[in-house]
């Protein structure tokens, strides 16, 4: 383990420094720098971790905005399946990295990856539509939840989210019937609907073709014309 072997160069260098003669001073210093080292190599591996974690802050912030918090129902309890799998990773991310780093590096670990969870899920809820009061209340119960599980963690930096906040400043989406809608069903005129007149029946083969309308004069009585 680094840590162990970070821990153990001091005390191996101070040994060293009594037992050696003046001239093994470069061993010394080889020694300081392999510490260096150690600690330059451990700091890699932490902020790999890091950045692995806020790909999965992405993953659980679109889990959570993807929830029906408005469909949830007042029976509902927190915490809702996308809170719970969070809680759940958090806290056995902590377990494992408690076995294995000191206290100031695990310290260390959680406050940056606090901090990006913060501000990763408190833009995420500044995003959130919600319709109803009960998905406010919702939301507000599992964000209680998340907080009470991570303050129990030991060896971690204070949790002072402001979540609670952001959720109480939440405006609830109103549904509206768009406005273009009404204003063309009310200022289209409308066109007045002319009668059907009757169309011609078809002709046949046996049919006769309509008589056209002939003026017809009958000649007076004396014989002469009537132009």
């Amino acid at each position: 383990s680094l840590s162990l072997c970070m821990e153990l160069i001091p005390h191996v260098k101070e040994c060293l420094r009594r037992a050696i003669p003046p001239s093994g001073e470069a061993l010394l210093a080889q020694l300081e720098r392999t510490a260096g080292d150690f600690a330059s190599h451990q700091q890699e591996l932490h902020s790999k971790l890091v950045v692995i974690m806020a790909d999965r802050a992405d993953h659980h912030a679109r889990a959570l905005d993807a929830t029906r918090w408005d469909e949830l129902g007042q029976q509902a309890q927190p915490p809702a399946p996308a809170m719970d799998a969070l809680v759940k990773e958090m806290r056995k991310l902590h377990k494992v990295l408690k076995r294995y780093l000191p206290p100031p590096a695990l310290r260390s670990v959680f406050e940056r990856i606090f901090a990006m969870y913060e501000t990763k899920l408190t833009a995420q809820y500044r995003r959130m539509r919600i319709a109803t009061s009960e998905g406010k209340r919702q939301l507000m119960l599992n964000s209680q939840f998340l907080l009470r599980r991570l303050r129990a963690l030991d060896a971690v930096p204070p949790v002072d989210w402001e979540l609670e906040v952001v959720v109480n400043n939440i405006d609830l989406v109103r549904s509206q019937v768009p406005a273009s809608v009404g204003l063309l069903s009310s200022s289209s005129p409308t066109t007045p609907v002319l009668p059907s007149t009757p169309a011609d029946p078809p002709l046949t083969a046996d049919s006769e073709p309509p008589t056209p309308a002939v003026a017809i004069f009958s000649p007076p009585p004396d014989g002469t014309s009537p132009i």
